[in-house]
């Protein structure tokens, strides 16, 4: 047995067989309006798509300057909760040697607070 006939049928062939199917669907006075249409979708999508890929770079780049314009140091993943909130204290100006984790949560929420 040979190949089914699908198979056998190469790529200029599938787009023959899908103009020709537009055509008695669409029919061809309404296949210029279908192209029209076709054509302002991809467009529309290309602009949501640049809009979306300029808001993304524009929350990366104002995320760098951190909150209240302080840059945090954080670039990647901290061993625990306690080394981000030394960090992120250290950055504050806030001594984090002898102190909780709740208290050091604490100065460090009021310093946020503050600086917005």
């Amino acid at each position: 047995m040979g190949e089914p006939l699908l198979l056998s049928i190469g790529g200029s062939e599938w787009v023959i067989i899908v103009l020709l199917f537009l055509i008695l669907i669409v029919g061809s006075k309404h296949l210029p309006s279908l192209g029209r249409s076709i054509g302002r979708a991809v467009g529309e999508y290309e602009r949501a798509r640049a809009g979306i890929r300029r808001e993304l770079e524009r929350i990366d780049t104002s995320s760098n300057a951190g909150i209240g314009g302080i840059s945090m140091p954080i670039k990647g993943p901290v061993e625990s909760e306690r080394e981000k909130l030394e960090i992120v204290a250290r950055t504050l100006g806030v001594d984090p040697k002898g102190m909780s984790d709740d208290e050091l949560r604490r100065i460090v929420h009021e310093r946020l607070g503050s600086i917005r």
